[in-house]
């Protein structure tokens, strides 16, 4: 019982416009095609960060080639 009066209050006091979460999606994360190879040689300078981008976006990149060679 004291959980409804708050709530129902809260409520009131807050205005929320779901449509406009719903009409307008938005992609959250870019397409594969869209996200570049790294550059030369940063796969061997940032080793865990190039398996996480492989991991995420898998390709066939000098990437692979650089971790294969460490």
């Amino acid at each position: 019982m004291t959980f409804v009066a708050p709530a129902s209050a809260f409520a009131d006091a807050v205005e929320i416009d779901f449509a406009s979460f719903i009409a307008a999606p938005r992609a959250v994360v870019a397409a594969h095609a869209d996200v570049a190879d790294p550059q030369a040689g940063w796969a061997t300078r940032n080793p865990a960060k190039a398996l996480a981008f492989l991991f995420v976006s898998p390709r066939d990149c000098g990437a692979v080639d650089e971790l294969m060679a460490l």
